[in-house]
């Protein structure tokens, strides 16, 4: 549904070539995946892909596995960034994806630097820069996103949100005897 509602907000914007929102899509595993498989998520992401540039909103999808994704639906993509990929059966899926939009000379090409890549490097592709990969590598990040809530955390924050609710509303009726 919210992807839905993102694609009508999408339609609903005048037409602009310079950026006005990016869509970021962290693990798509599930939600476009390749065919036969359907769920109700892969029409609307294909035509954001599709159709979202035109209005100035351009989307960012990222996965792990590329065996996970349709790459008909990602042969519309202007920009792909290529880590290192351990198996030869997720190379050639992405290879085969970047056949359906480029000459086969170049997807050999890409083939070979993405089985020498070291970690934290990236091969890149722009199709509206030049046909040629190039390679991309990132600065050290340290993140502190450690995973899901355990649930004895998740009833701790839903206990903290009730306190902080109550002392508020009382805050709220403190200041409205004062106006009194």
């Amino acid at each position: 549904m919210l992807v839905e509602e993102l694609l009508a907000w999408v339609r609903s914007l005048p037409g602009r070539s310079s950026l006005r929102a990016l869509v970021v899509f962290d693990e798509v595993y599930g939600f476009l995946p390749p065919h036969p498989a359907n769920p109700p998520t892969r029409r609307p992401l294909t035509a954001l892909l599709k159709q979202a540039r035109a209005f100035g909103v351009s989307t960012l999808i990222a996965t792990q596995n590329p065996m996970d994704l349709d790459y008909r639906a990602l042969s519309n993509t202007g920009l792909w960034c290529i880590g290192r990929l351990q198996t030869d059966a997720d190379r050639e899926r992405v290879i085969e994806g970047l056949s359906a939009s480029d000459d086969r000379e170049s997807a050999k090409k890409f083939a070979h630097t993405i089985k020498k890549l070291p970690p934290r490097w990236f091969v890149a592709r722009d199709v509206h820069r030049s046909s040629e990969p190039f390679l991309l590598q990132t600065r050290h990040t340290m993140s502190w996103l450690r995973g899901p809530l355990t649930p004895a955390e998740l009833r701790r924050v839903r206990a903290q949100r009730r306190a902080n609710s109550a002392w508020r509303n009382s805050d709220e009726d403190l200041r409205t005897q004062d106006h009194l």
